[in-house]
């Protein structure tokens, strides 16, 4: 069985972590794990008055630390919903709609996202992919102060209530390449598969329901592997994702799904990959 939970789904503790930003003593902890990327965000109500003249007034907040900009097509609304329709929320993008902005840092390892009703922090590996992650810990710390900031605009220049967060992320993408696992077949790297002959393409992916304490699905864990390339050779990409809702519409509870849901990855990622490749990564 994949993750560990309840026959229904992973159970979410809705006790906040004291700081979300000092690592759990008992996570499982590498030294050199295969990450590629990590995103941190959060989707809220738009605030009232807010429009898109003023994107250029939110990279301001942020300039100093992010002085690249780049538009990017605008991501629809996303919840997720259990045993009703999905919500028909949506933007007419005819004329109406926002764009997404990336504020990007000059070496372009870190990005903020943002559009009206969304704001995203990225870490990622980019050109000779030798730029090291640089720790959950540092980059919710980041967040947390950002999305202050932002709720800060808000009020200040539009009288807007508090910041009201209605869906979370957290999103780990791992790069295993082949390359780097040499002398290991398939079983050696994921837990989860036993073949006598590897084959020549991987595709899998799962889901399960995130519970809270009274067993009630609040969002999803969501794990996808397959196989791409690129200029490095043939590797195996690895994505788990945690998405739901949080407690309250406070960004403190944000914060607490959050944390909650890179411990989830972190444990799943350690269940699902073997203990040889555990040895590669360096595992204390």
């Amino acid at each position: 069985m994949l993750g560990k939970g309840s026959e229904k789904g992973i159970i979410f503790s809705t006790v906040t972590h004291k700081n979300p930003m000092t690592r759990p003593a008992n996570l499982p902890d590498f030294e050199k794990p295969p990450l590629n990327e990590v995103v941190l965000g959060v989707q809220f109500a738009p605030a009232p008055g807010y429009q898109q003249i003023y994107a250029g007034q939110v990279w301001e907040l942020f300039k100093k630390d992010f002085p690249l900009v780049q538009e990017q097509p605008a991501l629809p609304p996303s919840f997720e919903t259990f045993g009703l329709p999905r919500p028909q929320i949506g933007f007419d993008f005819i004329g109406a709609g926002h764009d997404r902005f990336w504020f990007l840092r000059e070496n372009q390892h870190e990005l903020i996202q943002f559009q009206l009703d969304k704001f995203l922090h990225n870490w990622r590996k980019v050109g000779d992919e030798k730029n090291e992650y640089p720790r959950f810990e540092h980059i919710i710390s980041k967040f947390s102060a950002e999305l202050k900031t932002l709720e800060t605009f808000f009020q200040k220049n539009f009288s807007a209530p508090p910041l009201s967060v209605n869906q979370c992320e957290v999103t780990y993408i791992n790069f295993i390449y082949e390359s780097d696992t040499a002398g290991l077949d398939l079983n050696d790297v994921f837990s989860f598969l036993n073949f006598e002959t590897s084959p020549d393409e991987v595709a899998c992916n799962f889901t399960r329901h995130i519970l809270n304490d009274k067993g009630e699905p609040r969002g999803r864990v969501r794990c996808t592997l397959n196989q791409a390339h690129s200029a490095k050779g043939p590797f195996y990409r690895l994505e788990i994702s945690t998405k739901g809702a949080p407690d309250s519409h406070s960004i403190t509870d944000a914060l607490s799904f959050v944390n909650q849901g890179r411990v989830k990855i972190v444990n799943l990622f350690k269940e699902i990959t073997a203990p040889p490749a555990h040895k590669l990564w360096s595992i204390k």
